[in-house]
């Protein structure tokens, strides 16, 4: 008799336990089948994803080295510009003080200083006249 009880008591836990399973049983089953096919989608759609990446890669590649090319031609260029005006600059400095030791110079600088002073005077004289 308490046998019996016992098995019916087992019976009723056992339909109750598997009473309570079935909701998250189901809800297991659409979360599977939710994710198989979010699975079939991102199968599809991967490869073009990772092809687009690829482009998109190799493009910035192409692009990176491209301005890297340009960097370097105006680098070059302003390594051989700075060369050339550093030489310039040594020549000017090598020949100004011979150039300016010739005569002709000094004569231009003594007519240059003889016509600002002919006109600081006509601008004095006249100004006087106005007053």
């Amino acid at each position: 008799m308490y046998l019996e009880i016992a098995l019916v008591i087992l019976i009723i836990i056992l339909i109750l336990l598997v009473i309570f399973c079935i909701p998250i049983l189901i809800q297991i089953w659409r979360t599977s089948k939710d994710l198989t096919m979010t699975l079939q989608t991102l199968n599809q759609s991967l490869p073009a994803i990772l092809k687009n990446l690829e482009e998109i890669t190799t493009n910035i590649n192409n692009s990176t080295a491209a301005v890297n090319r340009r960097i370097q031609n105006f680098s070059n260029t302003a390594d051989r510009s700075q060369l050339i005006i550093n030489d310039i600059i040594d020549n000017i400095q090598c020949f100004a003080p011979i150039a300016m030791k010739l005569p002709i110079l000094q004569t231009i600088k003594n007519v240059v200083a003889v016509v600002k002073g002919i006109r600081v005077f006509i601008e004095v004289l006249l100004n006087k006249e106005r007053v």
